[in-house]
């Protein structure tokens, strides 16, 4: 990942937004992509929610977010995908993280009462909870780095309790790390965007890697989805992500997410999709 992701004549942002505090995954994505605009000094501005981000980013012209979209193992960041379309967003580019757990505990893990995680860090790493913390009831956190911090809180009040934290959060509190790389997969990856607020004329780049759009049909009816994807076959257009949601309005009816990887027709394939009268907003 580059400056390149800005347009030419885009100015540098004054902040980034991303989910709070200082050490979760998302900060050290927002570093990453501190780093590619070569603006050391830029402001990362941290929050307590993911749609927090989202919302901030959208109400701030001036801002970028940086979110999470996707895990290797535990698939769509559901919140983040969503409010994608709620808020007036652009993805401007994506970074891979590589992501690694560690469990900090005070006791044995057959005497663990309660164990901190962040749900979706918790969805990295079921199989080692499973065989290892029978007893442990799960508490919920915000952020990787909220379960540290109460996790210390709670071993300062004696309570029997684990945490799932980063890797590099284990090495920091030795005296307490059980366990290391405690997730479900060695190749664990997370994959962020940057977005910033919809412009009211959105000019999209199509010789960029990849294009997200989100289709919204109009109606159910047989075919409908070969109907969509044969658009996409059509310009030989290779899909990296496909994904149907409820709707949110209609019981049982769905939207798609899709992800296609960019090539000479990728302007004339949304074109097309357009003309199909269902709602289509490119991403």
């Amino acid at each position: 990942m580059s400056r390149e992701f800005l347009a030419p004549a885009e100015p540098l942002p004054h902040r980034l937004y991303t989910l709070g505090p200082e050490g979760t995954f998302s900060d050290q994505a927002a570093r990453k992509v501190r780093d590619a605009l070569g603006a050391p000094a830029l402001p990362i501005i941290y929050t307590r929610t993911l749609p927090e981000v989202l919302a901030k980013t959208e109400a701030d012209g001036e801002s970028l977010g940086v979110v999470p979209i996707e895990n290797s193992d535990a698939g769509t960041v559901i919140p983040v995908q969503e409010g994608l379309v709620k808020h007036r967003l652009t993805i401007l580019a994506e970074y891979s993280l590589r992501v690694r757990f560690s469990l900090l505990a005070n006791r044995p893990p057959a005497q663990v009462q309660t164990l901190l995680s962040q749900p979706v860090a918790y969805d990295q790493c079921t199989e080692f909870v499973t065989h290892h913390l029978p007893k442990a009831q799960i508490t919920f956190t915000n952020s990787n780095i909220e379960s540290l911090h109460r996790f210390l809180a709670a071993h300062a009040a004696g309570e029997a309790v684990a945490a799932v934290v980063p890797w590099e959060a284990g090495q920091a509190h030795t005296e307490h790390l059980l366990h290391a790389d405690i997730q479900n997969f060695a190749n664990n990856t997370t994959r962020f965007v940057v977005v910033r607020q919809r412009r009211e004329r959105e000019v999209f780049d199509y010789a960029r890697h990849k294009t997200s759009v989100y289709i919204e049909p109009v109606e159910d009816r047989p075919g409908l989805l070969y109907a969509l994807l044969s658009v996409f076959n059509t310009y030989a257009l290779n899909l990296c992500r496909l994904e149907s949601r409820p709707d949110k309005v209609t019981p049982w009816k769905y939207v798609f997410f899709i992800d296609f990887n960019n090539g000479p027709g990728s302007p004339q394939c949304v074109q097309d999709l357009v003309k199909t009268g269902h709602r289509i907003t490119v991403l």
